[in-house]
């Protein structure tokens, strides 16, 4: 395939993207397949503990991945690097024995820290949350600076080798060249449990100081906002990423009161702003789906568990579905399995477009599924999911 087909061939995939985002019916349906980096490493068969410190190595990685798995993304890098959080002496995030990256459940602050929070987070940020969490930026200055500054200009070494690598590994492959996702962020209540409460911390905070919460939540809106808020040109094929975590693990009402005013003002601000909002709609969220209907139109939800039909009769006019095929199915299953569920969730998810593919749980490692039936599934929908 020669430089100018494998340009129209990541063109095509890049405008399917777009026509979903966009409102319009794509020509195939796109498919948001991700393979985490540690997987990636894992595929190419190298010690997962030592190669996440070598940007050459986890660029070989990608470059080997990115030709096992004919994805219509790049695939096979994670910014989880244990090099970053090492300078900084990370508490938050930690290598497990097997080499992958684990997020302990930690907190920021107390409950008697809540008063500074509501006043100004992010003097509470810098003063007690980043200090807890990386041990180096509790020490005195200059010493906090300057680790600081080695990990970022480590950072700034890596990320500087991955970026053109993307690139070059798009091309040569024929992949989607354009990144959709330009900012992230976290709902602010999420955004109060995981940095700051945890999710011990927070599930029995909205019991004893419920006041507390709501104003904390209400004190982070505006930080939330700026974390995702994108400063390109406004464009609805520029999306903010937010992955959901604490909804379906609350009571309904309590999701009502304290999880759902601040999240939905933020989506509407940023939407408001002419920018799209892809959320990962972590667990199981079935319950939830008329207010996630009352959002503004196009917005992109990737679902873990759920019924299709259900989920398509719900929110499938309004909004871009997106996930719902098992993981399970890739790693247990056979290829005829494989290839009858995948035309199963297209015949139910794809008519009228709104349709994104993408399965139900990230692919964080190799011996998540079966490399063979991957390899069907993505053949399948290119051959399938046509409109």
């Amino acid at each position: 395939m020669n430089k100018q087909e494998i340009s129209k061939e990541s063109q095509e995939k890049n405008q399917n993207f777009i026509d979903v985002y966009e409102g319009n019916i794509p020509k195939r349906i796109p498919i948001s397949i991700d393979v985490d980096g540690a997987a990636s490493i894992e595929y190419a068969g190298m010690n997962l503990i030592t190669a996440q410190y070598s940007a050459d190595k986890m660029i070989e990685a990608m470059e080997f991945t990115n030709g096992l798995f004919d994805t219509d993304l790049v695939v096979g890098f994670s910014a989880r690097l244990p090099s970053f959080y090492k300078m900084l002496g990370a508490n938050n995030y930690v290598m497990g024995g097997d080499g992958f990256m684990q997020h302990p459940d930690v907190h920021g602050i107390e409950p008697e820290d809540y008063d500074a929070l509501i006043s100004d987070p992010v003097k509470v940020c810098w003063e007690k949350v980043l200090p807890k969490f990386y041990d180096e930026l509790a020490k005195p200055a200059p010493e906090n600076m300057i680790a600081l500054m080695k990990m970022q200009m480590s950072k700034d070494l890596i990320m500087g080798k991955i970026g053109p690598a993307s690139k070059r590994i798009a091309g040569k492959y024929g992949k989607v060249t354009e990144k959709f996702k330009v900012k992230r962020t976290r709902a602010p209540f999420d955004l109060l449990a995981d940095t700051f409460r945890s999710f011990t911390g927070i599930s029995s905070d909205i019991r004893r100081y419920p006041a507390k919460v709501l104003d904390a939540c209400e004190a982070l809106f505006p930080l939330a906002l700026k974390l995702g808020m994108p400063t390109t040109e406004p464009a609805k094929k520029t999306r903010v990423g937010i992955s959901l975590h604490m909804a379906p693990y609350m009571r309904e009402k309590d999701f009502e009161k304290f999880w759902w005013p601040t999240f939905k003002r933020m989506v509407e601000k940023i939407v408001d702003s002419g920018y799209g909002v892809s959320m990962f709609c972590e667990e199981d969220w079935m319950r939830y789906l008329d207010y996630l209907y009352e959002l503004p139109a196009g917005c992109e939800m990737q679902f873990e568990h759920g019924d299709p039909e259900f989920v398509k009769s719900k929110i499938g006019d309004k909004h871009i579905i997106q996930g719902l095929f098992p993981l399970a199915l890739l790693r247990y299953g056979t290829i005829p399995e494989v290839e009858d569920k995948a035309k199963e969730y297209m015949d139910i998810l794809a008519p009228g477009g709104n349709y994104i593919f993408g399965i139900d749980k990230s692919i964080l490692r190799a011996s998540d599924l079966k490399i063979e039936n991957l390899q069907a599934l993505i053949k399948c929908v290119k051959e399938y999911g046509t409109y």
